[in-house]
């Protein structure tokens, strides 16, 4: 057998010098600190990479992924994970009575506790951008609490005293002038408390077409900004605890965390019996019509004596996630070319003055026909965020792609989209050809929606690009959104600031569009705004937006009062008009008899015109509710100043003492007072606990639903991977140290060996010498 058998020389154990047990003790202790430090960072690590991962969107088109996540961002979770069962379920019932040009919304809302403690609700209820809100009540059983006006900060304290003393109460605050946040307190377990707002709201009218609006959901909005560093103060300590909302306060949006509420799958609450709404509408618009349409939901009506007409929900009840839109068209041979109505007001109102409350619509004449086309430079800003995913995203690409076809040669255009970042097609406007056309349009055909909804960049690039130096352009800014953002007022304002010569017009996307966006921004852009709410309306409303973009201004408005009247009127300055626009205005006038003729003067086409209506008379007397409309319209317009001089200001001040005395004499909600309502008895026995449930909005139909994550911070899903990386980098950096000292020892030892004896190689020869001595000697 070849085979070579290797074999060392055997060393007696006696002569060998082996580590002790101190050396592997003193060893191994510190490799294993090193190694636990090792594991600990990375362990964090891991943590902080994880708090998106848990956040793993659902696979589907169009989906907002955790990359495209910034602050604020909300992303929605499935039916098949992430749902639960609110405590509290929601039903509401809307009746709606429309007089000449004011509708009146008595808005019931029943908030059912199904669980077995005491509850506080709180809903984020929105509703109309104009609505003046008039009245409040509780209902349970056959009592009823009225609600009364009081300073904001009171109407607080107020209700806060009443919850933690087990009072039964209630609580309207204004948020935004389109959403309010609805509170009650102490319902007990199995009971159901009936809250009553009443309020009051204008009835549009556009190209021969009346309508009205009822919100019904909200589209969620973007929280701009970083979070507010916390306050030690008892009022920053309380304003955080009071939170019912997923965002936190930031720099951009103090109160984020009172217009963010939790957002739940209408199919998930629907199945629970929660957020479905009966509409029931009576109609009396003076005039013989033609159609009566519902654009988003299937209705029945039905003619009654004197004109009228009823109007229901065609299956009773729907679910609350789209807006309820209501139009009506009256027969070619009625259609108003102006319209009066009045509302007499008694010496012993709030204000102890007698006079007349009065609406007026004019009706410009059309001299479309007299008009030559002039070129334009149009440039045309989507929105491509996460709330734009779904249907909401298919109709603003079919808008847009719709809106390049009517271009025209001798025009300019470019795109920009905006998500979290902004993007342009072309640096600058460029000529409408063949070539630029269809690479924009390819371009458009690939928009995906996702991230957060930075709006500010992108209006301030759309307003910035067009160039001085040619007066013979048209120049327009068309904006299509869901204006879903919670920093409108620095919005507002930076319009204000950099709108220069052009037009900003605003189309509204999805089913619960912001609309207090899209029209106080089309208002401070001097253009106008439309909605587009289904996919089917593209082609109708964007026509309608075109007949707008591309016929004369009715402009240089002007209106003369009949001599001896104190009229005070808004809007105080006369917007241009659009074609199919008319002039909607609501006046107080003291005392006196309205007589005389007023007159509405301007120029179309470049040529005076001057339309006439009557006062004599007064008008049609059916225009209750007409005080409280003049009273939100000057409460708006007062706000309006304020914050152009700023709300801090000595001005702004004085302009916060006549808002806050407006709304008192006129029991209106507003910026500064809330309805409260406080039954006397005391509900709730003491000792028992009472727990707050913030009521979910159902999610808008149409948008694509994710696995919800709140961030706490203002750090997103990038700078979370930048610091787990850090601290991976951290640990890697330890183990290169641990790595590094061993090769600084090594080589120092195989120094000390070079200059220094090695006293165990001398004590194993001196050994070796005695051992071989031994061996001669024997």
């Amino acid at each position: 057998m070849n085979r070579a058998i290797f074999s060392g020389q055997r060393i007696p154990r006696e002569l060998l010098v082996l580590p002790t047990e101190e050396y592997y003790r003193r060893r191994y202790r510190s490799s294993k600190r090193g190694r636990w430090l090792l594991f600990l960072v990375t362990a964090v690590a891991v943590c902080v990479a994880a708090v998106g991962a848990r956040a793993e969107p659902l696979a589907q088109p169009g989906a907002v992924t955790l990359d495209d996540m910034k602050a604020g961002d909300l992303l929605f979770a499935g039916a098949q994970r992430g749902s639960y069962a609110p405590a509290v379920h929601l039903a509401s019932r809307a009746q709606i009575s429309v007089r000449g040009l004011v509708a009146e919304v008595r808005l019931q809302q029943e908030f059912a506790n199904h669980s077995d403690s005491w509850r506080e609700a709180v809903y984020v209820l929105p509703l109309p951008e104009q609505a003046a809100v008039a009245g409040l009540e509780i209902e349970v059983g056959e009592r009823r609490i009225v609600g009364k006006v009081r300073e904001r900060e009171q109407a607080a304290r107020i209700y806060k005293a009443a919850r933690d003393a087990g009072q039964r109460a209630a609580l309207l605050e204004q948020q935004r002038p389109n959403l309010f946040t609805s509170k009650v307190a102490n319902i007990a377990p199995g009971e159901t408390v009936r809250v009553h707002i009443r309020y009051l709201q204008k009835v549009g009218y556009d190209s021969g077409t009346f309508s009205l609006r009822l919100p019904t959901t909200l589209t969620p909005r973007y929280i701009p900004g970083e979070v507010k560093a916390p306050d030690n103060t008892i009022a920053q300590a309380e304003l955080v605890a009071d939170s019912s909302g997923w965002a936190l306060p930031t720099d951009q949006v103090p109160d984020a965390h009172k217009i963010t509420p939790f957002m739940q799958p209408a199919a998930e609450l629907t199945a629970l019996g929660s957020h479905r709404i009966a509409i029931d509408v009576e109609l009396d618009g003076g005039l013989p019509l033609a159609e009566i349409s519902s654009p988003y939901h299937d209705i029945d009506f039905s003619k009654q004596a004197g004109g009228r007409y009823t109007i229901q929900l065609r299956n009773g009840a729907a679910v609350m996630d789209r807006d309820f839109a209501l139009h009506w068209r009256p027969r070619a041979s009625a259609l108003p070319r102006a319209a009066l109505f009045t509302e007499k007001m008694d010496a012993d109102n709030a204000e102890g003055q007698a006079g007349t409350y009065l609406q007026v619509l004019l009706l410009p004449p059309d001299g479309a026909a007299q008009v030559r086309r002039l070129p334009r430079e149009v440039v045309y800003v989507i929105d491509t965020s996460g709330s734009m995913s779904g249907n909401s995203i298919r109709q603003a690409k079919e808008s847009l792609l719709l809106a390049l076809s009517r271009l025209q040669a001798g025009d300019r255009f470019n795109v920009i989209e905006f998500n979290s970042e902004t993007r342009a097609l072309f640096p600058r406007p460029v000529a409408v050809d063949p070539a630029n056309i269809q690479h924009a349009r390819a371009q458009v055909e690939g928009l995906q929606a996702r991230g957060g909804t930075e709006m500010a960049p992108a209006l301030r690039l759309a307003l910035s690009q067009q160039l001085p130096g040619d007066d013979s352009l048209v120049r327009q800014v068309v904006f299509i959104t869901d204006g879903a953002v919670g920093n409108e007022r620095a919005l507002f304002e930076l319009i204000r600031q950099s709108l220069r010569d052009a037009r900003l017009f605003t189309i509204g996307i999805g089913s619960a569009p912001n609309s207090h966006f899209m029209r106080k921004a089309a208002k401070f852009g001097r253009g106008t705004f439309v909605t587009i709410g289904d996919l089917g309306e593209v082609q109708e409303r964007m026509q309608a937006l075109f007949a707008k973009l591309e016929n004369p201004l009715t402009t240089d408005l002007q209106l003369n009062w009949p001599a001896g009247l104190v009229v005070d009127a808004y809007p105080k300055r006369i917007p241009d008009l659009y074609r199919g626009e008319p002039l909607q205005l609501v006046a107080r006038i003291e005392g006196g008899t309205l007589s005389g003729d007023l007159l509405l003067r301007g120029r179309l086409a470049g040529r005076q015109f001057v339309q006439k209506l009557q006062l004599n008379g007064g008008g049609m007397e059916n225009g209750r509710g007409i005080g409280s409309v003049w009273a939100r319209s000057k409460i708006e317009a007062l706000r309006d100043r304020q914050l152009a001089v700023g709300e801090s200001s000595e001005a702004g001040s004085a302009l916060r003492g006549q808002i806050l005395q407006l709304a008192l004499n006129h029991q209106l909600a507003s910026p500064y007072t809330s309805f409260v309502a406080v039954e006397e008895a005391v509900v709730r026995p003491q000792g028992e606990g009472l727990s707050k449930s913030p009521v979910p909005n159902a999610v808008a139909r149409g948008q694509v639903l994710q696995r919800q994550t709140y961030p706490r911070t203002a750090a997103g899903l990038h700078a979370q991977l930048l610091a787990a990386a850090g601290l991976l980098g951290l640990a890697g950096l330890l183990r290169r140290g641990r790595l590094a000292k061993s090769r600084i020892l090594r080589r120092l030892r195989e120094l000390l060996r070079r200059v220094l004896p090695d006293v165990r190689r001398a004590r194993g020869a001196i050994e070796r010498g005695l051992v071989g001595a031994g061996v001669r000697a024997r």
